[in-house]
């Protein structure tokens, strides 16, 4: 089934049974929101908030607001939840941090989580397992902290892609949409993502051979 056929799918069945389909939905859905919560939760208040109790918040709202979505279904359903679920979290940041949190186009600003970074650290350990083999361990340590300050030296939009697609474990399409940028634009900045990440690293490499050379 194409990702059309799929949304006309989705817009049927919540026309049809309302608050039934959400439920329905949600539960479909509810792993992907899972991961989104996991790793954009801020760590100071992880000890207060159960991810969980998040979900059920956004749940709440979808249902409260899903005539919004029907009236105007600009997007598929999943991006909408994910919408709703994202403002839930950043109002319970709010709630619990202060008005530190303030509203983005992009969740990007979610992605540092305090001190001890979630996201980023995530994507790190994710990205640093997917690059190792099991004969790459020994130097696994070195490649985090290069992963590390070559990350820091992405824009904000590239490692939001990488986020989305390596700790969120979406497809490209449901990225795009996210971003509200063409699949194929997202594609292309997913990718090149990846090769400046590999570059950086690359450099760093190199001025680390360079300098035990030299010494």
């Amino acid at each position: 089934m194409t990702v059309e056929l799929e949304r006309l799918k989705e817009l049927n069945q919540l026309r049809a049974r309302r608050g039934v389909a959400v439920a329905e939905l949600f539960g479909r859905y509810r792993e992907s929101l899972q991961r989104m919560i996991a790793f954009r939760l801020d760590r100071r208040i992880a000890g207060k908030v159960d991810g969980d109790d998040i979900l059920q918040d956004a749940f709440l709202e979808s249902v409260r607001r899903i005539q919004d979505y029907l009236d105007q279904p600009t997007v598929p359903f999943f991006v909408w939840l994910r919408q709703v679920t994202t403002q839930v979290l950043i109002e319970t940041h709010r709630r619990y941090v202060g008005a530190q949190k303030r509203d983005v186009n992009l969740e990007v600003a979610l992605e540092h989580g305090g001190p001890d970074d979630s996201s980023s650290g995530g994507l790190i350990a994710c990205l640093a397992d997917s690059l190792t083999t099991p004969s790459q361990c020994a130097v696994r340590g070195e490649m985090v902290a290069q992963l590390r300050q070559a990350l820091d030296q992405l824009a904000d939009i590239d490692r939001e892609v990488l986020v989305l697609r390596h700790l969120e474990e979406l497809s490209n399409n449901e990225v795009a949409q996210i971003l509200g940028i063409d699949k194929y634009a997202a594609s292309k900045r997913y990718l090149r993502a990846l090769d400046r990440l590999r570059g950086v690293m690359s450099n760093q490499a190199e001025s680390a051979c360079h300098a035990r050379t030299a010494d």
